[in-house]
Order: C-alpha cells, then structure tokens, then sequence
C-alpha cells in the first residue's frame, strides 16, 4: 500500500477515535432525546399516592416508597392525631394505617398500611435534589380537588431552615418556585422521571398570610436516612422564633452597637429554653458557640449539630446599653 494511502487511513482512524471518546464523554450526537411522557407519568403517580384521612377527614397526602406498604407524609399529616389513620388509594381502596416512626426536624413521617394485595405501587426516593431551575412535579390531593399534578422548579442550590407552625419548630427543606394549594402536605415532589426528591411541608407567605408561590419540601437525603435506619430521630430546640436582625423594624436597630450583627429572638415559648436562660424578644444572638451567627442557617445548623439535652454557648446583647455577655442555654427537644 503506498504510504500516502496508509497516512490518509492512520488519519481516518484516529478523527474516528477522537469523535467517538468525545461522543461517550459528553453525550452529544444525534441520539434522539427521549420525549417526555406526561401522560405515562401521571398514571404512575395516580398509582402510587393516596390521601391520608385522620377518622374520616383528608388531611393530607402521601405516596408509596416500598413494595410491603411503607407510605411517606408529612409529619405535621399525623402528628398528634389519636383519631383513625388511613389511607385511602387509586389501587387499593381505603385501608388502615399506623404511624412508624417521625422526623419532626424534617417533617417527614413513615407509615404502615395494614391490608391490601403485595406488592404495592411505588416510588423511588432520588439521590438528590435536582439543581436550580430544575423543573419538578408536586402530585396531591389539595381541598377539595383530587389528583392533581402542579409543576415547580428548584429555587434554592442547599436546603434552608423555614420555621413550620404546625410542629413549632424549624424544618429543614428546599426551596421550589411553584403552586402548593392548601390541603397538599405531604404530598411527594417528583423529578421528571417520578422519583421523590422531597416531600410537601409548607409555603412562603407574604405578611397578609397569603401564599407567594415558594413551597417547602423535606429534602430527599433525610427521605433515604429514614428509610434506611427506621428510627425516630429526637431535634434539638433553643424553644422560640428567631429571625436575622436586618429583617427587624429600623428603629430597634438604632438601638444596637453600630453594626451589629446576629439573630433576634422574635418570639420565646413559654418555659422554653432560651426563656429559661435569661434571653428576651429583644436579645440579639451574636454568636453560637464561639461562632459568629448572621444567618438563621448560621444559628440553627449549630443547633441541629445537637441533641435534646446538650448546652450551647451563645452570645448575646441587648439594646439597653448592656455589654455582650455569654449565657448557657440547655436545649430542649421538639415534642
């Protein structure tokens, strides 16, 4: 073969090796993208999900998560309720339930249905939430509607700390730019291939109590952790509301060291800890265990880092003139 013939081959092979490493490496070419499905995806939800009723009435909704009958809610669904748990399904009609296990720090409750033909519809937790701007899916049974599926889209990169009225606590969950209607807690938030990747807490609202069209989901690694362990998990409280200094009136700011900066204790339980410790609605925490503190994530990831129980060092200041002081504050656990 001349060896002009044989460098023009050499030449072939090597583009042709070099298009297929960049093809596998990147996924690019001209496979065709499969499209989406909604219909086939609707039908799977449908299947899947319930509405969880407490002695007749719909408080909330669910979804199954494994094959035995295993269904996901939200705590604050369940919490406290005495009356008859059940589920109520597209598939498997009305049966009862019972509670497992709870988060509360989450929002998250497990339970077990009794009944009903194995193995039952269900859904896959994700790995993760997808990034921001991902579009996701809420499937629920909001008042007086039934199966109905409202797109969103992830809002935030890490899950944040948003305070939930029902539980009197803080929970940790994600953030989605989308409709969350009342009567939709617990309801699953799915990517676009149907797996959970949170669970429906609660919603932004504006000051008059209306929505703004944020919604608050459990976020999927404490999905998986509860499934995996089974177990209740016990969270740590300061007893109270916080919030960040710059969102208070500007006149109390005045009233602070120039630039001041830290977390106000907006409202104290009462025989809480903080209360118990000394603190007031106008105490501005500084700093968590020698940590400075701006952020509500800044103060509350620090708490979660403990149990009931623990004490934490925190600083504090008033607007009375008073120097900054340190005070000890043994923390409660939500209930």
């Amino acid at each position: 073969m001349p060896s002009r013939t044989v460098r023009s081959v050499s030449l072939m092979l090597i583009l042709g090796v070099s298009l297929t490493t960049a093809y596998l490496a990147t996924g690019a070419g001209d496979r065709p993208t499969p499209a989406f499905d909604g219909a086939a995806l609707y039908k799977k939800l449908q299947r899947a999900c319930v509405k969880v009723l407490v002695d007749g009435h719909m408080d909330g909704s669910g979804c199954f998560v494994d094959a035995d009958g295993l269904v996901l809610t939200a705590a604050h669904v369940v919490k406290g309720k005495a009356g008859r748990i059940e589920i109520l399904s597209p598939v498997m009609g009305r049966l009862k339930a019972r509670p497992v296990v709870v988060d509360l720090g989450n929002d998250l409750a497990l339970l077990r249905v009794d009944g009903g033909r194995k193995p039952y519809p269900w859904l896959k937790i994700a790995d993760r939430m997808p990034p921001p701007t991902a579009p996701v899916l809420l499937f629920s049974s909001p008042l007086w509607r039934h199966d109905l599926v409202l797109k969103g889209s992830v809002a935030r990169l890490s899950p944040s700390y948003c305070w939930q009225p029902a539980l009197r606590c803080y929970i940790r969950s994600f953030y989605i730019a989308g409709a969350s209607p009342v009567g939709s807690s617990g309801g699953c938030w799915v990517d676009t291939r149907g797996r959970v990747v949170g669970v429906q807490s609660g919603y932004l609202n504006n000051e008059d109590k209306s929505p703004v069209g944020i919604a608050f989901a459990s976020p999927p690694d404490a999905i998986r952790k509860l499934l995996a362990t089974k177990r209740s998990r016990e969270v740590a409280t300061l007893g109270g509301a916080v919030e960040e200094l710059w969102t208070q009136p500007p006149g109390f700011i005045a009233r602070l060291p120039k630039g001041t900066q830290g977390i106000a204790t907006a409202a104290l339980h009462k025989d809480g800890p903080m209360g118990k410790a000394g603190l007031t609605k106008e105490t501005i925490i500084t700093a968590a265990e020698g940590k400075p503190v701006a952020y509500l994530d800044d103060l509350l990831s620090i708490v979660r880092s403990k149990k009931p129980g623990d004490q934490i060092t925190l600083k504090v200041i008033e607007p009375i003139g008073k120097p900054q002081r340190e005070v000890k504050v043994r923390l409660g656990k939500v209930k």
